[in-house]
């Protein structure tokens, strides 16, 4: 489940609890809060934690990438220059061992790069889960009724505004959040 679905799924659930909460108490006030989920989202110690080794691992996928596209280049270049040399069938040979090398390369290359989406959504689907059960705890400590998603709410109070209280328990639960080795 992506990130933006566990936003919608977060929404979802805070608002069919304020329907039951809220059938029970006809015409009692019903307490509301909001988060700015996005924010906690990019801003956490464990987001940033999991964005400092997304850049690193990035980067060494990048110099990967690119070392095997200069070896691929360099052999190219070594089957064009002994074309002349070679007969027809060992340079079609040849060919067909570049070509399967530049598949696998680019199978390599596919894969590694899937892997570390992977590891990204997985690491931004447990903060998720650790935002939500934090709103969780705030909200029973509170008593609050209803919590929403700042994306969801064109206009409304600050004094609504629970992010911070957020931040700061997500950072002591959560304070690094560590990308799974693939």
């Amino acid at each position: 489940m992506n990130v933006r679905n566990m936003q919608f799924a977060f929404f979802a659930m805070f608002l069919s609890l304020a329907m039951v909460v809220g059938a029970g108490k006809s015409f009692a006030q019903i307490n509301i809060a909001v988060v700015d989920v996005e924010r906690v989202l990019a801003k956490s110690k464990a987001a940033k934690s999991v964005q400092k080794q997304i850049d690193k691992k990035r980067k060494s996928f990048l110099v990967d990438v690119k070392k095997t596209e200069e070896k691929l280049r360099s052999d190219q270049q070594d089957i064009e220059e002994k074309r002349a040399d070679l007969s027809k069938e060992e340079f079609l040979a040849s060919i067909q061992t570049f070509e399967r090398q530049r598949i696998e390369a680019r199978s390599s290359i596919q894969s590694k790069k899937a892997s570390l989406d992977k590891g990204y959504n997985e690491a931004m689907n447990i903060l998720t889960k650790a935002i939500f059960d934090v709103c969780q705890e705030i909200a029973d400590e509170d008593g609050i009724d209803l919590i929403i998603t700042r994306q969801n709410i064109i206009v409304g109070s600050k004094s609504l505004d629970i992010t911070p209280k957020v931040m700061e328990r997500m950072n002591k639960k959560l304070p690094k959040l560590t990308l799974k080795n693939k």
